[in-house]
């Protein structure tokens, strides 16, 4: 089993669920103007988010790997949106960066766990 603080999954945790929870909040609540259909709109920006949290909770390295890669995306995306909606824009490159933290420090330790075992044998 592979010992990673809690606090660095947590971190990446909290970001993930963090980041699906503001996505579903102000697109169905507190979005102004919707400018495409909403449910082409949530499907596209939860999709990705809501298959990597079953690998976070249970420690894959792949999932982390690829949370690090969305969060780059979301991040993009929150530049975007600062224009129209600063609030949204900044809060989703908060959590992605807290996103990309967290599963960033998760993969290493992984990684470093990885190479230790190979050393072993």
């Amino acid at each position: 089993m592979i010992s990673i603080p809690w606090y660095w999954k947590a971190l990446s945790l909290s970001g993930l669920l963090g980041l699906i929870a503001l996505i579903l909040i102000w697109n169905t609540q507190l979005a102004t103007v919707q400018y495409v259909p909403l449910a082409l709109e949530l499907s596209l920006l939860l999709i990705p988010l809501v298959v990597l949290v079953r690998g976070v909770i249970q420690n894959s390295g792949k999932a982390y790997v690829y949370a690090i890669l969305i969060s780059l995306v979301y991040v993009t995306l929150g530049f975007l949106s600062t224009g129209a909606e600063p609030i949204y824009g900044y809060s989703m490159i908060v959590l992605s960066i807290v996103l990309y933290g967290g599963s960033f420090m998760c993969a290493k330790m992984i990684s470093r766990h990885n190479k230790a075992l190979a050393l072993q044998q």
